[in-house]
């Protein structure tokens, strides 16, 4: 097998110091001449040189990572947002460390510790389920850079927060507009913040129309598409006319459920999802739901923790983003069924 290059085969190709290769290769090379810099980099090439990654971490203290929690990337909401996380740190240099955590206390200390030890330049948490004394444990102490989604109850550091109990009220809004006064919600046992927001915004709505929810409305199952589909046995028992499904996997869930139990969306009942993942086009009929900017949360919770390394003195900051309603046709008027 080959020898693999050393930086000192670099500098005797390019006839400069080992601490010159270094500094270039660090992007530290400034004071160099244009010439100097393109010999360092052809004999790199030449040699197919790359830098040893803890040494070079060493030298700058950095590491070029970010690490990333989530609470389950076969999501496509964590997909999408991975995509938005993958573009800005590429164009930055940086590499983003994607963690599936789930539900497991333990498993997100583990990534959490594992990565703080091997000097993770920061961190996107986007996992439920990291407390805040975990938080202060491993990343305040240690004095390492985070940025939290709304999925966190922690107000601590830079925030995102994607307007969630204004999107669940707006969800509700809309059924209601359709002359629903029967309306269901299909949520997980255990609500992470965001989700506690959007079933807040779904209350608000009821109470503002004068409607007094049945507590057979309130329908819990796992956040995810099975969860929505063990869901629909309930939906029909409920008497309701139309679903708020807390998010675009449950509400794909209940169509199969609904369909399979001789249901049809909407005639029989409306559904409207929340997020507006990319299979909500895919479905028959086509998902009405509340959008999130999901790509664009990823980008901007990128740049917020860039910004953060470059100055990590600022006041914390927390950034509010928009949802949108998305019309499909997932909701039908009520009044046209009852005619």
């Amino acid at each position: 097998m080959p020898k693999r290059a050393t930086i000192k085969d670099v500098a005797r190709l390019a006839e400069v110091s080992v601490t010159t290769v270094s500094l270039i290769l660090n992007h530290k090379g400034d004071r160099f001449s244009k010439e100097t810099i393109n010999r360092v980099r052809t004999a790199q090439a030449s040699l197919g040189y790359v830098p040893d990654y803890f040494a070079q971490g060493m030298t700058t203290k950095a590491t070029k990572t970010l690490g990333v929690l989530v609470p389950d990337i076969t999501n496509p909401f964590f997909s999408q947002f991975s995509q938005g996380v993958e573009e800005v740190a590429s164009r930055a240099g940086f590499i983003p460390l994607i963690y599936n955590v789930g539900t497991q206390d333990t498993r997100s200390t583990n990534y959490l510790q594992e990565l703080v030890r091997r000097t993770v330049d920061g961190f996107i948490i986007a996992a439920p389920n990291v407390g805040l004394d975990i938080i202060h444990q491993y990343l305040d102490q240690n004095k390492v850079p985070y940025l939290l989604m709304d999925q966190s109850a922690s107000d601590s550091g830079d925030r995102i927060i994607a307007g969630d109990f204004e999107g669940g009220q707006k969800a509700t809004q809309y059924l209601l507009d359709h002359h629903h006064r029967k309306v269901a919600v299909i949520l997980p046992r255990q609500h992470s913040n965001n989700i506690d927001k959007r079933l807040k915004g779904y209350q608000k709505a009821m109470i503002n129309a004068g409607i007094t929810v049945d507590s057979d409305w309130l329908i819990e199952h796992e956040l995810t598409k099975k969860g929505g589909y063990e869901a629909a046995a309930e939906v029909i028992e409920s008497g309701v006319s139309a679903v708020f499904a807390i998010n675009d996997e449950m509400a794909i869930g209940l169509y199969r459920g609904l369909q399979e139990r001789g249901k049809r969306v909407p005639e029989d009942i409306s559904i409207i999802g929340y997020d507006n993942i990319e299979w909500c086009q895919y479905v028959q009929p086509q998902l009405t739901t509340i959008e999130q900017p999901i790509i664009e949360l990823g980008r901007v919770a990128t740049g917020l923790l860039l910004d953060r390394l470059k100055t990590p003195d600022a006041k914390p900051q927390t950034i509010k983003m928009a949802t949108k309603l998305i019309e499909r046709a997932s909701v039908i008027d009520y009044q046209e069924v009852e005619q």
